[in-house]
C-alpha cells in the first residue's frame, strides 16, 4: 500500500520539520512550496494524502484545493493558523477532509492521519503493526485488548488508548495537556486531573509500581513515557 504524502506549505522551516517527522513515521515524502508546484506534482505521481496550508502566496490552499478537486478526491487536510469557526467551515465546503489548526502537536497531526488513511486506503491495516508490545505486555489496536502473558487485562477505553498512545511513540514525553488532548479531544483545563487518575488506575491494573516502574514513567514537570526498547 502506497502510504506516500505531500506536504505544501511556503514556510520552508515548516516543510522541513514535517518532512523529517513523517519521514521517521515510516511515510514517503514530498513537498511543494506553492499550490502550482503542488498540483503539478498530484498530476504526475500518486499520493494518499496532502497536507496543505492555507495562506499560501499567488495560489492559496483554497484555490489550490478548488484545482484539485476538478481531477482527484485524494484526502486534503488544511494546516493553518486561521482558527476561526467560519475558517474551518469555509475549508470543509471547499472539500478537506479535516482541519488542523498552527501551532499543532505532530503526534495528534499523525493520528489525524491515520484515520484518514484507514478510512481511505484499502488495505491500510495490513500494513500496519497492530499490536504494539511493552516487555510482557501485549498490546492489540484491532481487538482493542491488553494481555500480560497469557493473561487479559480488562481496561477502559481511554485507559487504552493512553496506553497505546505511549506505547506507540516510545522515548517520547507526552505531557498531561497533550494526552488530555488527543483522548478526550477537547481543551485542556490546568486542574483538570483526568489523566492522572486514568494512569493511576492503568498502573494498578497493569502492575506497574510507582517507584518501581516498568512500563510507564513520570518525567516530572513534564509527562508521561515508556521507554525505548533497549
Amino acid at each position: 500500500m502506497n502510504k506516500k504524502i505531500l506536504i505544501v506549505d511556503d514556510d520552508n522551516d515548516i516543510r522541513e520539520m514535517m518532512f523529517d517527522y513523517f519521514f521517521k513515521e515510516g511515510y514517503e515524502v514530498k513537498c511543494a512550496e506553492n499550490g502550482y508546484k503542488a498540483l503539478e506534482l498530484i498530476r504526475s505521481d500518486n499520493f494518499s494524502l496532502v497536507l496543505l496550508d492555507i495562506m499560501m502566496p499567488n495560489l492559496d490552499g483554497y484555490e489550490t484545493i478548488s484545482k484539485m478537486r476538478e481531477f482527484t478526491d485524494i484526502p486534503v487536510i488544511f494546516l493553518t493558523a486561521k482558527g476561526e469557526q467560519m475558517d474551518k467551515v469555509s475549508g470543509f465546503i471547499k472539500g478537506c477532509d479535516d482541519y488542523v489548526v498552527k501551532p499543532f502537536d505532530f503526534t495528534e497531526l499523525s493520528f489525524r492521519i491515520r484515520a484518514i488513511l484507514k478510512r481511505t486506503c484499502k488495505n491500510f491495516d495490513k500494513d500496519e503493526k497492530c499490536i504494539l508490545k511493552v516487555k510482557d505486555l501485549e498490546i492489540n489496536q484491532e481487538e482493542y485488548s491488553v494481555k500480560k502473558g497469557e493473561k487479559y487485562i480488562r481496561l477502559t477505553p481511554k485507559e487504552f488508548e493512553i496506553l497505546y498512545i505511549l506505547a506507540s511513540n516510545k522515548g517520547r514525553v507526552y505531557s498531561t495537556k497533550t494526552i488530555y488532548e488527543l483522548v478526550w479531544k477537547d481543551a485542556f483545563l490546568e486542574n483538570d486531573n483526568s489523566v492522572l487518575v486514568h494512569i493511576r488506575n492503568l498502573r494498578e491494573k497493569i502492575g506497574d509500581k510507582f517507584k518501581e516502574s516498568r512500563y510507564i514513567r513520570t518525567i516530572w514537570g513534564v509527562g508521561y513515557k515508556i521507554e525505548k526498547d533497549s
